[in-house]
């Protein structure tokens, strides 16, 4: 990775990377969406820990997908005129702990995916994969270099 950086994306961030740069992110039930930007050469990665702020206005920052969203396109410049230039992917969302009720509203994971996929229907922005669910956590990775994501299952240990 000549030139470029290793950003690890931690929870309740939002980063940005661009040429040689690999944006990484660790996920469980927190969800990952990335952006990629393949013909401006800008990727953008957010690891958010809950699905929408208790407040009445999203906040800004990464720590809720409400707020991820908006902080995201902003940091990349994008406008909604070009946002079907604009590719995602949404990772993470898994139940890492045994429960005895499901609450009514679901599992927090399962809540930070289904938002995540909600705002972006809401946009021209095209999923282009989608790895939720489950009880493995997840590793989110976009390569800016080669225009490219992966996601990697890390197994779980009894």
């Amino acid at each position: 990775m000549p030139d470029g950086q290793d950003i690890q994306v931690r929870m309740c961030e939002a980063r940005l990377g661009s040429g040689n740069d690999v944006l990484r992110a660790i996920l469980g039930s927190c969800v990952g969406i990335g952006l990629l930007w393949r013909r401006r050469g800008i990727y953008g990665m957010a690891h958010c820990l809950l699905p929408e702020s208790p407040h009445a206005a999203p906040l800004e920052g990464a720590k809720y997908v409400t707020g991820a969203m908006p902080t995201l396109m902003s940091m990349m410049g994008l406008e909604r005129k070009c946002q079907d230039e604009v590719e995602a992917v949404i990772a993470g969302g898994a139940c890492m702990v045994q429960h005895i009720t499901i609450p009514r509203h679901g599992l927090i994971g399962e809540q930070n995916a289904r938002m995540a996929q909600r705002l972006l229907a809401e946009t021209r922005i095209r999923v282009v994969h989608v790895d939720v669910g489950g009880e493995s956590g997840r590793q989110l990775v976009i390569d800016c270099a080669q225009h490219q994501f992966a996601v990697r299952t890390i197994g779980r240990t009894t």
